[in-house]
């Protein structure tokens, strides 16, 4: 009998439960036992492994998070620990791990191919930055979250006549700021991928406060890098994230302006998964588990469309996907 072990690697995002719920449940159609793993490769050296069945996975669809726990322990990079890696993957007879992850566990699953253990890698990820599939398990949920944020903060925003400056997640890529800034109505979106002028953000808050509309939402990615005249503020307070720094920066230039800061953090990570993200995470684990009946591993699966293909495992997946610029220029219309 073939086995798959399927674990969470990285960060948790929405939508992985339904994801382990259908593996689990196609996996019993094709006659394939699945091996739960808690938190990721650190609950398999310390085998924290069971065997997993339907009632394991019975009224988890619209559970948040992920009933395994997840862990961004590297086995590979401790040579003890890369030894016991590969005695249990003997131990238990795994066919292949399916490993729901972001770069963090398909970096893994590279290393780990070389060496005899072969996966399959299930794109999950609230920051869809992954270069080989158009969108991946979490992001939409998390979208919706940054959206209703915004909306929520316009009100209070709008009757203190305050500019809010809002940090959203999305590690190296704009994805989550830009698609949540034009969603839900941000007045200006600073990411990675575009350089950032400050002079056009001063000009465009004031320029809304003539115009009568005495408040702004501007959203900051959380690793937006900052120009030279706003890194002379942050040297001044190195412990800031450029949100803050950006705060700083409008109330030091806006005399009178009342500013405030919002970090969504974990906010975007939790939360119910929306009709989206239960679809794609059911999408790729059927086709996952008819991959490993094939015999074909060693791949990370891709959404296209709405088609479910396979990529090889090579370096290039580790590359950051940037916003498509013409999205973000979409959303400069209503800066």
């Amino acid at each position: 009998m073939k086995r798959i072990a399927v674990m969470n690697v990285g960060g948790d995002c929405p939508g992985l439960n339904s994801a382990i719920r259908a593996l689990v449940r196609k996996s019993a159609i094709e006659d394939i036992e699945v091996l739960g793993v808690y938190d990721g490769f650190k609950g398999f050296l310390e085998d924290r492994v069971f065997v997993m069945t339907k009632e394991h996975v019975s009224g988890i669809l619209e559970r948040g998070g992920t009933i395994l726990g997840s862990s961004k322990f590297d086995p590979t990079k401790n040579p003890d620990d890369f030894t016991k890696l590969k005695e249990n993957f003997e131990k238990y007879q795994i066919t292949a791990f399916v490993i729901m992850s972001g770069h963090t566990g398909t970096e893994i699953a590279l290393k780990i191919s070389d060496e005899g253990m072969p996966s399959i890698v299930i794109p999950a990820t609230i920051d869809n930055d992954l270069p080989w599939t158009d969108f991946s398990i979490g992001f939409f949920t998390a979208l919706e979250t940054v959206t209703k944020t915004l909306d929520a903060l316009h009100s209070t925003a709008s009757a203190g006549h305050r500019v809010i400056v809002v940090e959203v997640g999305g590690d190296e890529a704009g994805w989550l700021a830009t698609l949540g800034g034009l969603t839900g109505g941000a007045d200006y979106i600073l990411i990675p991928e575009i350089k950032f002028n400050p002079d056009k953000l001063i000009e465009n808050i004031k320029k809304r406060y003539d115009e009568g509309k005495k408040f702004s939402i501007v959203v900051v990615q959380e690793k937006c890098p900052l120009s030279e005249r706003l890194k002379l503020i942050q040297d001044q307070y190195p412990e800031s994230s450029p949100s803050e720094i950006v705060s700083k920066y409008i109330k030091e230039n806006i005399e009178g302006v009342e500013c405030r800061n919002v970090n969504l953090g974990y906010m975007q990570r939790g939360g119910t998964p929306v009709s989206f993200d239960r679809l794609i995470a059911t999408m790729f684990s059927t086709k996952a588990v008819e991959y490993v009946k094939k015999g074909k591993v060693n791949i990370a699966l891709s959404l296209k469309g709405f088609d479910i293909t396979d990529v090889p495992l090579t370096p290039d997946l580790l590359k950051n996907k940037e916003i498509d610029s013409r999205i973000y220029e979409i959303a400069k219309i209503f800066f």
